[in-house]
């Protein structure tokens, strides 16, 4: 969750033409950040670092992972399918929009993940890392994907649910990577990821409500940019630029050059791979991919509105797009106007 400290301004809520979507991950918001100056940047990995703590287990016979309720499987359950498509506006509304809904979306943006490089053993010690998902979608052929940041896997690491704890629960794993912009060919240089769904029926954790996925191919120029996490939850704060040269170091390889967007708003470890996403006439549209901090400030202290805010780099919508067709060859979107 972000910190907001006492005599930090709080904006007046806007009068949304709809629902708000976006701020059903938090409610309560404060003033933007000042845009940062241009400058060289060298970005640490938001959640290589963060690696959930080595863990012995035994073989069990029984899993004991929770199962959803009947209000959460219909909260997921209602953002599976393209919400319907507003009223078309006349010449005095809002600059026209293209927005990709996915047919099919199994998880909902901001889903927590845990990746390992193998099956663990029952009896064995093994790390695993937090990441997020920032949304997923189907192919013409049925099949699922999950997107997120490509430092979060490599091609046939493994992925599990983050409540995974028992030695039964790491039989079967929840999806696969099947690309990494970081670590594959095609399109090599871009921090985004592509899981595959391998079992549909796992019960995933989100972070706070879940929200339909809508990915904003073209709109409106963007000033005020939001993410969500699995560390820090809902974040807000300005656009800064586009397309900066950076270096993602995940501190257990060796460096890896890249490029993305950049926005005054808060991030940590196990925030990579969530969604960054920005309103379009009060819904909540997917503009990109978490990737990484500032190097050496991933531990400071950040909240909207600070004096020198902490940037955050995130993949853009070209970025995610690009990976996508690479790995994926036939998604199936359902373009609409918001």
């Amino acid at each position: 969750m972000p910190q907001h400290f006492p005599g930090d301004p709080v904006l007046p809520e806007p009068a949304p033409q709809r629902p708000n979507a976006a701020r059903r991950y938090q409610p309560v918001e404060s003033a933007g950040a000042k845009r940062a100056p241009a400058a060289g940047w060298v970005f640490a990995v938001v959640a290589v670092a963060l690696l959930v703590a080595a863990v012995v287990f035994v073989g069990v016979s029984a899993s004991r992972l929770p199962t959803a309720t009947m209000e959460d499987r219909r909260a997921l359950e209602e953002v599976q399918r393209p919400p319907a498509a507003p009223d078309v506006v006349d010449d005095a509304g809002p600059p026209a929009n293209v927005i990709n809904v996915p047919q099919f979306a199994l998880w909902a943006p901001g889903t927590k993940i845990q990746t390992t490089d193998h099956y663990p053993q029952p009896g064995e010690s093994f790390t695993a890392q937090s990441c997020t998902v920032a949304f997923s979608f189907s192919d013409d052929a049925g099949r699922n994907y999950a997107v997120t940041a490509g430092h979060c896997g490599k091609e046939g690491d493994l992925v599990w649910p983050t409540n995974a704890s028992l030695a039964s629960d790491y039989v079967q794993e929840a999806g696969r990577f099947i690309y990494s912009g970081l670590y594959s060919a095609g399109a090599e240089g871009i921090d985004v990821g592509i899981i595959e769904i391998t079992d549909p029926d796992r019960l995933m954790e989100v972070v706070g409500n879940p929200i339909p996925t809508g990915v904003g191919v073209e709109v409106p120029p963007i000033d005020r940019v939001c993410k969500t996490g699995g560390t820090t939850g809902y974040t807000c704060g300005h656009f800064v630029d586009t397309e900066r040269v950076q270096i993602v170091n995940t501190d257990v390889e060796e460096a890896h050059p890249t490029f993305g967007d950049i926005a005054s708003v808060c991030a940590n470890q196990g925030d990579s791979g969530g969604p960054v996403f920005t309103e379009v006439n009060g819904r909540a549209v997917i503009i990109g991919v978490v990737s990484g901090t500032e190097a050496g400030r991933a531990g400071d202290e950040c909240w909207e509105g600070m004096e020198d805010p902490k940037l955050m780099s995130y993949s853009n919508v070209e970025q995610m797009m690009r990976v996508i067709q690479v790995a994926v060859p036939h998604p199936a979107w359902v373009a609409q106007t918001w």
